[in-house]
């Protein structure tokens, strides 16, 4: 069914209120009361189609509407507890609720996903935009845009759409699951340790920058990006180089894996490993252990080149290739090295 357009966000309200108003017991009330109440209380001199507002909220999963009747359901109740006052106006934390459970994770998904994938990541701002004329946007996402800017999602500049910061997450899932990654599986890798990843790739980050400052190489320095919090299918969580050269061009893509244990043990999914076959030698792992929040921008950490073979040549380590659990075996020989004040270990 089509998007609600913005008018009738609040229609939305209106048949609602009416179906509460006019329901004496769970079975609802008939559908051509909510219709005749809702035709008598005219705001702004408008005509609506009292009828498509209630498809729209069967569709939406807000009422359901069987032989005649209609009721609201525990979502549509939960939309409406969001205007204590009965106002017909959306308030603003309907508008959120609208925008995250029914565009951005309901009935209208799909829709969502067609527009976002146009959407390019701004690792400077932790952001998705679209420039307006340098790929201006198809027609058809006309309606939807205007939605979005209407309920908040989207910000406008005179020359871009950006998402406001607030959404990031939930387009960040959004683009994913059109990859083939269900939403119980990101889910799960979402809430796994979340805090500790997040610690560790930025002690990681600034890891790496000084790294690169001891090389004399301060441009590249600069330069060193965290991806992972905008592109989740990258397969590596950090854009760097290797610093024997002066360039310009990303050659070393890390993947960061932390844990409190000091023991070497990590999960690495499987499109991780893929992009590990595919980049080589360009592909680290720095495993962080024994992380603890007051020690993060001190790490020490274990830097595995080209892991795809390397950990699969080590008889220290056991790979069990149905979920790629990576955890050590035996005592492990690793080599230490000494960059000024970067210190780390090669395994």
């Amino acid at each position: 069914m089509d998007l609600p357009s913005v008018a009738e966000l609040n229609e939305l309200n209106r048949v609602l209120l009416a179906i509460v108003q006019l329901s004496d017991s769970d079975d609802g009330c008939k559908v051509r009361s909510v219709i005749d109440l809702c035709s008598s209380l005219t705001f702004g001199g408008h005509g609506v189609d009292h009828f498509r507002t209630l498809k729209l909220c069967g569709y939406a999963g807000l009422s359901q509407m069987t032989k005649g009747k209609v009721k609201i359901t525990e979502l549509g109740q939960k939309l409406l507890d969001f205007n204590p006052n009965n106002y017909y106006e959306t308030t603003e934390q309907q508008k959120a609720f609208v925008a995250e459970q029914l565009i951005l994770q309901g009935p209208w998904q799909s829709r969502a996903r067609d527009l976002f994938l146009s959407f390019g990541p701004n690792y400077n701002k932790l952001t998705y935009e679209v420039s307006l004329y340098e790929n201006p946007l198809p027609i058809r996402y006309n309606s939807i845009v205007h939605l979005l800017l209407a309920l908040g999602v989207l910000l406008k500049t005179d020359s871009k759409l950006i998402v406001d910061s607030r959404y990031v997450p939930l387009i960040r899932w959004l683009r994913t699951t059109n990859g083939g990654v269900s939403e119980q599986e990101l889910d799960r890798a979402l809430q796994a340790n979340m805090k500790l990843a997040g610690q560790a790739e930025e002690a990681v980050l600034e890891y790496e920058r000084e790294r690169l400052r001891l090389m004399k190489r301060s441009a590249e320095a600069l330069l060193v990006r965290r991806i992972s919090q905008l592109d989740v299918k990258a397969g590596y969580d950090i854009e760097s180089f290797d610093g024997d050269k002066p360039l310009f061009d990303y050659d070393r893509f890390i993947e960061v894996k932390s844990s409190y244990r000091s023991e070497l043990r990590f999960f690495w999914s499987e499109n991780e490993h893929r992009v590990a076959e595919e980049k080589g030698a360009k592909y680290w792992i720095y495993f962080v252990g024994g992380l603890s929040p007051k020690e993060a921008k001190h790490i020490i950490p274990i830097l595995i080149q080209n892991p795809a073979t390397r950990l699969a040549q080590m008889s220290e380590m056991n790979i069990k290739v149905a979920t790629y659990l990576v955890e050590q075996s035996h005592e492990i020989q690793l080599k230490e090295f000494c960059q000024g004040k970067t210190k780390g270990f090669l395994l």
